[in-house]
């Protein structure tokens, strides 16, 4: 099988996704606006080199890039990850089969902001032979929405390598007067840091063993650093950039509790992570959340916007010990029967084998 991907390729869950299929003896070509800036073995990278830094003037010299590749290496299948940018060439390609994955802001979000971008979201839903959707929520709303057939919609999480992420097994043996929380998801508006620095610091006046870990990078940061520094909490929260995927799993190792604040969501891979990992989670009860984290069982669920519920939340598991231990236990039990990359991945190649033998067969 040929494979196409049109992704960003700077996205991890990208790159894993190329690297299975590379690994699995398919030829994995990627084209991406911007470069992985490392090598997968197997896997081609094509970069659409533009002169135009405004995006809606570099998509017609790019998508024009797209189908002189396409011409080359002749594919079995294309996929876009992501329906905004990447998407929205597949219908101008006139190819059969393609795949289409909504992630979230690109059903969520985007369409509402402007008219155009709802047009052509609709445009490569209506076009696509199959859709994936990282959540239940997302494909409820790609239904209804857009009026797309159930049939052409499929639920496919990102899925968690289960062996990589796993629990500190030396846990107990931890600084009992010192409880740390922590939160990945970078610094952009969808991720509300606000919130989540304001309901820590009420949560710290009441306790003070709570130590915060901020990691990841995104354009609200410098006004993060600066509540941080209003609100007295600069000897309680780190800053940590975004490292290599290798060093995630530590990440979770070192915490105790994992926490998240976004105001919208499909299904958060960091949420995954950290449930494999066995850590109970307080995240916002907003888009596939729920999915996964079950109030009061595996994690604890607030409504967004709200410091006082973030505070509560973290008081509650900070004095419990023993509550902690149990969600964790839960909530990687949880991944461990629904979110497993493997078996995730291994559907996504049948469901690939399946379109490419209909195409064949229904060609002239």
């Amino acid at each position: 099988m040929i494979l196409l991907l049109i992704a960003d390729g700077r996205s991890t869950h990208n790159q894993r996704w190329a690297e299975y299929f590379a690994e699995s003896g398919h030829e994995v070509h990627l084209i991406t606006y911007d470069p992985m800036n490392r090598i997968l073995p197997g896997v081609t990278e094509h970069v659409l080199s533009s002169r135009w830094n405004n995006l809606y003037l570099a998509f017609i010299p790019r998508h024009l890039q797209i189908k002189k590749i396409i011409r080359v290496i002749q594919p079995d299948i294309i996929h876009a990850q992501f329906i905004a940018k990447f998407g929205f060439h597949l219908p101008g390609l006139h190819f059969r089969p393609t795949v289409v994955s909504a992630w979230g802001d690109d059903i969520l979000i985007l369409p509402q902001k402007s008219v155009l971008i709802r047009y052509f979201t609709k445009k490569v839903l209506s076009s696509s032979n199959l859709i994936y959707s990282v959540s239940k929520d997302i494909r409820k709303h790609i239904i209804e929405d857009y009026h797309i057939p159930e049939s052409t919609v499929r639920y496919l999480p990102f899925g968690i390598d289960t062996d990589l992420f796993v629990p500190d097994c030396e846990h107990d043996t931890r600084d009992k007067n010192r409880i740390d929380v922590f939160s990945n998801r970078g610094f952009f508006p969808v991720y509300d840091n606000a919130t989540l620095v304001k309901g820590f610091g009420l949560a710290c006046q009441k306790d003070p063993r709570l130590y915060l870990t901020i990691k990841g990078e995104g354009p609200d940061e410098p006004s993060i650093r600066s509540l941080v520094s209003c609100l007295g909490l600069n000897d309680r929260i780190t800053f940590r950039k975004k490292t290599e995927y290798c060093d995630v799993p530590q990440d979770y190792r070192d915490t105790d509790i994992f926490l998240t604040t976004s105001i919208s969501d499909g299904t958060p891979v960091s949420i995954l992570e950290a449930m494999a990992s066995g850590l109970p989670c307080i995240a916002t009860s907003v888009g596939g959340i729920p999915e996964w984290v079950t109030n009061n069982s595996t994690g604890l669920l607030i409504k967004p916007g709200s410091p006082d519920e973030v505070a509560s939340a973290l008081l509650k598991l900070a004095r419990d010990p023993e509550l902690r231990k149990q969600m964790g236990i839960a909530a990687r039990q949880v991944v461990v029967n629904t979110g497993q990359w493997k078996i995730l991945m291994a559907q996504a190649e049948k469901d690939y084998q399946e379109l490419i033998k209909t195409y064949r067969q229904d060609s002239p």
